[in-house]
């Protein structure tokens, strides 16, 4: 009866999850195999079954340019995320004592994101812009005689705001990760004479990387998901998204649907390597 009970309450959740994310998948990709009709009438994906969206995708000369930038870009972004929040996360747990602090820290690391996202990014164009701070610095310090214009609208200013935007949900995880490591086997590792070097990384990094594989899941499946910011910030930079994000604004639902299936798999593969090579349950049942 108890596990009958068990299976009840998870009807809800998993009902949830086929209305609203197998069958909407399930859709998706039985429309990237058919193909666009058009007439005077109507638009519509019509046809028999077809791999004419794929070959014209992996045909496509392109194809190699956007596929190196959605996730070239997307893997660079996250290193650099990590770079940045790893520190954080350990000055957090190892070097802050106080609880209070702590917790204060957290909320003010928090309180960029209760505001909106276009004035978060906008707000870099003081920063950034020809008569920004970046530029009235550099021309103060007589580094360069005009303002530089490559510091907006580029891949690298893309990078800036992603690091901007994510590296909370890199920081997160690895810091609850960290407060799970036993402190006493950093403390026999010290005891033991084991040079510092040595305890940071084969006790509390590779501990710490169910938190660092979990940290990259998020800020990947985020960025490759992402057009918005690459439209607005990378400065004609083409990706998947921005690309399904124009087929599909330009009724092209089938070719939309394929490169959206496209962009699932590769990252499912992604996904599957990463948690093949660490074991992220680690994180949550112990």
């Amino acid at each position: 009866m108890a596990k009958l009970t068990n299976y009840v309450m998870l009807l809800p959740g998993l009902i949830t999850c086929l209305v609203f994310l197998i069958v909407p998948l399930a859709m998706i990709v039985s429309m990237s195999f058919s193909t666009y009709a058009t007439t005077s009438v109507s638009r519509s994906a019509a046809g028999a079954l077809t791999f004419e969206n794929y070959v014209k995708f992996f045909t496509s000369p392109q194809t190699p340019t956007i596929l190196f930038n959605t996730f070239g870009m997307a893997v660079l972004t996250c290193f650099m995320v990590f770079i940045f929040a790893y520190p954080m996360a350990y000055i957090l747990n190892f070097n802050i004592k106080s609880n209070i602090v702590r917790n204060y820290t957290l909320w003010f690391l928090t309180v960029p994101f209760l505001i909106d996202w276009t004035i978060r990014t906008v707000a870099w164009i003081p920063i950034l812009g020809e008569s920004g701070i970046i530029n009235y610095i550099l021309m103060s310090l007589r580094i360069t005689s005009r303002p530089l214009t490559e510091l907006l609208f580029t891949r690298y200013t893309l990078m800036i705001i992603w690091l901007q935007t994510y590296v909370l949900f890199m920081m997160f995880p690895i810091t609850l990760a960290l407060q799970r490591i036993d402190p006493d086997l950093i403390a026999a590792a010290k005891v033991l004479k084991a040079p510092p070097w040595r305890v940071f990384y084969d006790i509390i990094f590779k501990l710490s990387l169910p938190g660092v594989v979990t940290g990259f899941i998020f800020v990947f499946v985020s960025i490759l998901g992402d057009f918005i910011t690459p439209g607005l910030w990378a400065g004609g930079l083409q990706t998947m998204g921005l690309s399904i994000a124009w087929y599909s604004g330009h009724f092209v639902w089938p070719y939309a649907a394929a490169l959206s299936t496209i962009l699932l798999a590769i990252s499912l593969v992604v996904l599957y390597v990463l948690l093949k090579v660490v074991d992220i349950k680690k994180l949550i049942y112990e």
